[in-house]
């Protein structure tokens, strides 16, 4: 029953993290986590008041700068990421970027319309950090959304989030792997650049 609800909540969230889509974060100005998380939760609200068809790229570029694109792309990729040259792990950052900024990020502000969030508890443990919140969801009720932060270079980066528990960056990089293991890394980036018509 609770998988259930947690895929439902998935799809309700355009996937939050849904086969190669990622939660969406905000500026790195932040000087603690609960900040930052401010700081995400109003630009995901900016972003949810525009058009969903063209996001604004300055809300989105801010979105993606709390993100720590290379950590998740390691946590996914695996091995696969260490055998890459430089450049493509240059190459594939630029792709999964793209595909969070058109791709991701508005479905996740549709997610997060008419909702009410509360930040219900931080723990700090050196440089990283959990912020516990509940989404008071019109349509699933209240959901809980948990931000797990690194401090990299006095800045806060979100490197996974979990709903009601579950982590999503854990099921993005199971349904990478399957694609990595059943098929290739080119076959992984072909769906990318699918996912961007």
């Amino acid at each position: 029953m609770k998988n259930r609800r947690i895929r439902s909540l998935a799809s309700v969230a355009g996937g939050l993290f849904f086969f190669l889509l990622l939660s969406g974060s905000a500026a790195g100005e932040s000087p603690d986590p609960k900040a930052a998380v401010e700081a995400l939760l109003g630009a995901v609200e900016t972003l949810s008041r525009g058009d969903k068809d063209n996001p604004d790229p300055a809300v989105t570029r801010r979105i993606s700068q709390i993100i720590d694109l290379a950590g998740v792309s390691q946590a996914c990729l695996l091995d696969t990421w260490q055998k890459l040259p430089r450049s493509e792990q240059e190459n594939f950052l630029s792709l999964f970027r793209q595909v969070l900024e058109e791709v991701a990020y508005p479905n996740s502000a549709k997610f997060f319309k008419s909702t009410r969030v509360e930040i219900e508890e931080v723990k700090v443990d050196g440089d990283q950090a959990e912020v516990q919140t509940v989404v008071t969801h019109p349509e699933e009720g209240m959901v809980e959304v948990g931000y797990r932060l690194r401090l990299q270079e006095r800045e806060w980066r979100v490197q996974d989030v979990l709903l009601d528990g579950v982590s999503l960056v854990t099921d993005l990089r199971s349904q990478m792997q399957k694609i990595l293991r059943e098929q290739s890394y080119e076959e992984l980036k072909r769906r990318m650049r699918e996912k961007l018509g």
